[in-house]
């Protein structure tokens, strides 16, 4: 009992000390002095830290729409999750939560235990789960060494391919995972960063050779044949004759007398043979999986439309067609050595040959003679193929006389004249791919080395126009040049 009384008055003296000495303090400082004092406390109690600096903190990957479990030494007491549209936190147990990835993007979550101290700190990204997918790639593509990222929804493609064939199967293979969309999520982009090891640029050389032989025979007859029918004079008349004035012509004039007082004819006959070569060969280099075009022509108008504009003046409105040679071509290496080329080649022309005539002066629209091929073919390096081929015999007969007497058997053929036009043409393309590589130019070579303009003197009593070197050239060592020498074009 007394202990108990001394105990109580040992507890008020220390509450009324310490309230004597509070109002001793409060009296003395003053209220500027002690709001100084708090804020001061408060400024050194705050404590902010930014994402990830954290002692605790770590850093990990989750697949969309997949979790992951984590476990802690202490129990827990509350879990708080930055966005959770992103990743939701399942709490099973008091050690145990479930971490599932909802969509795309980053977030991070927080555990504290009971005593409000930070246990964890979780920095998370959700990225699409790649690891099918570089499976297929390592399937599909065995000797490459490739590497998938995913970033942001977007697939980051690193390392390194046998060839550009290799690289475009894998761009491929990450697009076709890249068009599952995920929930919620942006389209997402195959970010190609591979690097190919083979050689990837290619050279194509097109050789187009075209053979144009025609063969045209004529042979003309006609007639004038003057009689007396009694006290009048009948002519009769067989024209037949060519309109050329090449080859064999030749006339006749007999005065018969009686009957038949005059026979006049001529002969005209003719043979012409003709041969057209037409040969283009385009030269021309483009990457693995890009496309080049190649031409070398001309424009010339064609008339599409004829209007009358507000002033009462007629206007014409032309378009422009292209011809002559072009290429076209997208080759793939598909392997060392091997090339897959997507061909387009034409050799075009402008001609009269169905043409279109619309009256007045210089109205007629001209037409395109066209030697086209287009095509996709596989081939090794330094091989040819004859991709287009085309052999094609006209023959044409006209055989124009006089009705009935031409018809006759023996002595019809002096009164008809027959026209023969046969037209024989062959055309063949051949193509050949090269794998390439850049060169100096010291070793490159243009129509233009070598040529020397020729001097007043050549150029006055010779009429040249260039340096003419002779047969007998000697070198240093006064002996003579064996094998080709100059501009050399293989």
């Amino acid at each position: 009992m007394p202990k108990r009384s001394i105990l109580k008055f040992s507890l008020k003296s220390s509450l009324l000390l310490s309230c004597l000495t509070m109002l001793s303090v409060s009296s003395y400082a003053g209220d500027r002095s002690y709001s100084y004092i708090q804020s001061q406390a408060s400024s050194e109690m705050v404590s902010v830290q930014s994402p990830g600096e954290s002692v605790t903190s770590k850093s990990i990957v989750l697949p969309y729409s997949k979790s992951t479990v984590v476990e802690l030494p202490v129990p827990m007491m509350d879990v708080i999750v930055s966005n959770p549209d992103i990743v939701e936190a399942m709490v099973h147990t008091a050690h145990r939560t479930v971490l599932i990835g909802k969509k795309t993007g980053q977030t991070n979550v927080y555990f504290y235990g009971n005593d409000g101290q930070e246990v964890l700190s979780l920095e998370i990204r959700v990225e699409r789960d790649i690891s099918g997918l570089k499976s297929l790639i390592s399937q599909h593509t065995s000797g490459s060494n490739v590497e998938v990222q995913a970033v942001n929804n977007n697939l980051l493609l690193t390392g390194n391919v046998a060839n550009a064939a290799a690289a475009d199967r894998v761009a491929a293979i990450a697009t076709m995972w890249l068009d599952e969309k995920t929930d919620g999520g942006v389209d997402g982009e195959v970010v190609n960063l591979m690097s190919v090891d083979g050689k990837d640029q290619v050279l194509l050389k097109v050789r187009m050779v075209e053979m144009q032989r025609s063969v045209s025979k004529q042979i003309g007859i006609s007639l004038n044949a003057i009689g007396n029918l009694g006290d009048s004079s009948v002519s009769l008349l067989s024209s037949n004759a060519l309109t050329t004035g090449a080859g064999l012509s030749g006339a006749f004039d007999w005065n018969l007398g009686g009957a038949l007082d005059r026979l006049t004819g001529a002969f005209d006959a003719l043979e012409r043979v003709g041969l057209i070569r037409t040969l283009a060969e385009p030269t021309l280099a483009a990457i693995s999986g890009e496309t080049a075009n190649f031409l070398v022509g001309g424009e010339f108008p064609l008339l599409t439309n004829v209007f009358i504009d507000e002033n009462g003046r007629t206007q014409r409105e032309f378009e422009f067609k292209p011809y002559g040679v072009a290429l076209g071509f997208t080759p793939v290496v598909l392997s060392e050595g091997r090339i897959s080329l997507n061909i387009s080649t034409e050799v075009s022309e402008p001609t009269t040959e169905g043409s279109f005539e619309t009256g007045g002066i210089s109205s007629d629209i001209l037409g395109l003679r066209i030697r086209r091929a287009n095509t996709v073919v596989e081939l090794p390096a330094g091989g040819s193929l004859v991709i287009a081929g085309l052999i094609r015999e006209e023959a044409r007969q006209t055989v124009d006389g006089t009705p009935g007497l031409k018809d006759i058997p023996g002595i019809g053929a002096a009164f008809r004249s027959r026209d023969d036009l046969t037209t024989q043409t062959e055309l063949v393309i051949i193509v050949t791919p090269y794998l390439v590589d850049p060169t100096h130019p010291d070793k490159l070579q243009t129509p233009l080395d070598s040529f020397v303009p020729s001097n007043d003197k050549d150029a006055l009593l010779l009429g040249r126009l260039n340096k003419v070197y002779g047969d007998k050239v000697k070198n240093i060592d006064n002996q003579a040049l064996n094998g080709p020498f100059g501009h050399v074009v293989d």
